[in-house]
């Protein structure tokens, strides 16, 4: 196999699961002339098969207990499978959890020299590779110290450092970037994106979803053991965001619809600013609103209010203006007419919402046609709170 390429083939990994365990001798003794030992076997992984082709860079997402981290210790060579073929290409470095692999009683450059040594490299080159590991660690002072002294960020440092710099083939990351101040963040970023540059194949396991699509162009999907989706990582990444959040909510907002529909929506297609039709966007991207209105009406309708609103899923409603809130031109209609909205939003909790429309003319006390819960659209982003604050809407009659 080319180096960094990765096959995995139908691979399954059990783990035994040990009930009603002795804790003493004397039970030991009862459980082995009566056995009352109990073991279980649960499933981890359900016959996984994918292909990474060298230089891809791949996520891996799902909840808890999918399958995820035992994917990558697979891979990295740690679990051997119960049944199916795991396979690859050079040198793997893998950053599966803090302090894995380190003594607590050796010193940072004894841990590097002895993981060195495991990597297949010899002491000299080690020697040569631990001053560029302390100074990218920030961990210069602290070489000649035993690593049980460090704390969760300094063995993250000096464990993203050496897995780096030993320059693999194939690098496997789980969550660990999470830990440590935002300077460092960055670096590992670019560190990550010139191994992208350089052809390498990288592994990504986070719950970070910015981080995600931030890093890979490609994700694969786990659920209870199960490849789920495999695919482009936006596609994955909104039905995964879809799929949970509909499944920590009780009630689910319905759509609605009502109205004179003397002025109504006769199409509505929500688009990128590329102008394809899309129902998820990430940072930076704005939400266009393609629709056509059309009147029954025999004259010109001056001062229609064309509205929107976004609500979470169960209904509440996170943002509601209109044009004339935002100081836009008010409709006139006549017959049919194109309008378009064009949604810039500061993004701070990312998930599936439901978007909404109105028509109305509130001193003819008219409401034309509401659609209320109508669209859904799936925003990525790194969860903060409040989760959204509009920028700027943009109506434009054509």
């Amino acid at each position: 196999m080319k180096p960094g390429g990765i096959r995995m083939t139908n691979v399954t990994l059990d783990y035994r699961l040990y009930h009603d365990r002795a804790v003493t001798l004397r039970e030991t003794m009862l459980n082995f002339f009566n056995r009352k030992t109990r073991i279980e076997h649960f499933r981890a992984l359900d016959d996984a098969s994918f292909n990474i082709e060298p230089g891809e860079s791949v996520a891996v997402i799902g909840s808890n207990g999918a399958g995820k981290s035992t994917t990558l210790k697979i891979l990295a060579g740690i679990y051997r499978p119960t049944s199916g073929t795991s396979d690859s290409g050079g040198r793997i470095a893998s950053l599966l959890d803090l302090g894995v692999g380190f003594h607590p009683d050796l010193t940072g450059e004894e841990n590097l020299m002895l993981n060195g040594a495991l990597l297949g490299l010899n002491r000299n080159e080690m020697k040569k590779l631990v001053p560029e590991i302390a100074d990218f660690a920030q961990l210069e002072r602290f070489m000649d110290t035993p690593v049980k002294y460090y704390s969760n960020g300094m063995f993250m440092r000096l464990g993203f450092s050496l897995a780096t710099a030993v320059d693999p083939d194939i690098l496997l990351i789980d969550e660990v970037l999470a830990v440590g101040d935002v300077g460092f963040q960055d670096k590992c970023y670019e560190r990550i994106c010139d191994f992208q540059e350089k052809g390498r194949t990288i592994i990504f396991v986070s719950h970070d979803l910015e981080a995600v699509s931030r890093l890979c162009r490609r994700a694969i999907w786990l659920h209870e053991g199960l490849i789920k989706m495999d695919g482009a990582v936006k596609d994955v990444l909104s039905g995964y965001l879809e799929t949970t959040q509909k499944k920590h909510i009780e009630a689910v907002a319905t759509p609605k619809e009502w109205g004179s529909r003397e002025i109504w929506f006769d199409s509505v297609i929500i688009r990128n600013a590329g102008g394809a039709p899309a129902s998820t966007f990430r940072r930076g991207e704005k939400i266009v609103i393609d629709t056509m209105i059309k009147s029954r009406l025999p004259s010109i309708v001056d001062n229609v209010i064309f509205g929107f609103s976004i609500h979470r899923i169960d209904g509440e409603t996170v943002i509601g203006t209109n044009n004339l809130e935002m100081n836009q031109p008010l409709l006139s209609l006549h017959g049919s007419s194109s309008s378009r909205i064009e949604i810039d939003l500061n993004i701070l909790e990312p998930g599936t919402y439901l978007l909404g429309l109105a028509l109305t003319d509130p001193e003819a006390n008219k409401d034309y046609h509401w659609q209320e819960f109508f669209y859904t659209i799936t925003l990525l982003e790194e969860r903060k709170d409040p989760p959204l604050r509009l920028s700027e809407a943009v109506w434009v009659q054509e």
